[in-house]
């Protein structure tokens, strides 16, 4: 028995061909969904480049702004705002926030944020002091505390700050057992037995030098050490550098380079599509 080898008709053939065509004609488009995608992202991100310049111009304006007495102000100041206090430190009512380890040559020690609460005369105005960086032997060294707990009225100038944005890494303050793992001004005021619009001022050092790139925006990177002969080589608590509160974990200058990669990459995709599409 002879086999016919059979022949597709051309006819069927053109036709299916020019259906394909088509479709692909109607749904060219699709290819530059990329394309669209990086625009948008490099957008957001010029978005994120100016408001984290205005950020950072109305911080750097309210670092050198003059400082204004807390007592005479109503109600909590603004964040950032340079303040003054004139009152008596509650040493015994102090709170270690933490752990906060700091690294020095290589070395990591550990140590706390340390929170003490100031009141003027007769209790008609109170603050929460961010103090600074202590050692963790503060908690139970009362030498090495003998040598930053001041006595008597004293006058701290500082920064309003609010209360930190923990991750879901941190663990939940536990007032109870007086374990504080994040800055909590409203719990922390309640603790201390202030009211709960308490303000938080956070004591920084004028010359803490240029900002630098931090890894997060609470970061006090300053190593408290002590001399042979017992006395702290440096001010104990270590105040942040002002610089750090000018720092982000991402600067302007990443949004910059991050919108000139996507706007690369979305007019790369385009051309490509296009391409493919003709």
């Amino acid at each position: 028995m002879k086999l016919k080898r059979l022949h597709s008709c051309p006819a069927a053939h053109s036709a299916a061909s020019e259906a394909a065509q088509a479709a692909r004609g109607r749904t060219w488009w699709l290819l530059l969904i990329p394309s669209a995608i990086s625009g948008f992202l490099g957008v957001w991100q010029v978005q994120r480049l100016q408001w984290k310049d205005q950020l950072l111009s109305d911080r750097a304006a309210a670092l050198q702004a003059l400082p204004v007495a807390v007592s005479e102000t109503a109600g909590s100041p603004l964040p950032y705002t340079r303040v003054t206090c004139h009152g008596q430190l509650l040493h015994e009512r102090s709170f270690l926030v933490g752990p906060r380890p700091r690294s020095s040559m290589g070395q990591a020690r550990p140590g706390y944020v340390l929170i003490t609460p100031l009141v003027t005369e007769g209790w008609e105005r109170a603050v929460l002091v961010n103090r600074g960086w202590v050692p963790a032997a503060w908690r139970d060294d009362a030498a090495l505390r003998s040598h930053g707990e001041p006595s008597g009225q004293v006058e701290v100038e500082g920064i309003v700050r609010g209360s930190e944005q923990p991750s879901r890494f941190v663990p939940a303050n536990d007032a109870a057992s007086g374990q504080w793992f994040w800055i909590d001004v409203p719990a922390l005021s309640h603790a201390a037995g202030l009211p709960m619009d308490t303000p938080l001022v956070e004591v920084v050092d004028a010359g803490g030098g240029s900002p630098q790139r931090g890894t997060v925006p609470t970061t006090m990177d300053v190593l408290a050490l002590r001399a042979q002969a017992g006395a702290p080589a440096e001010r104990l608590p270590s105040p942040r550098p002002a610089g750090d509160l000018l720092a982000f974990s991402v600067m302007p200058s990443d949004h910059r380079n991050y919108a000139a990669t996507w706007f690369t990459l979305s007019g790369a995709t385009a051309l490509l599509a296009l391409r493919a599409a003709r």
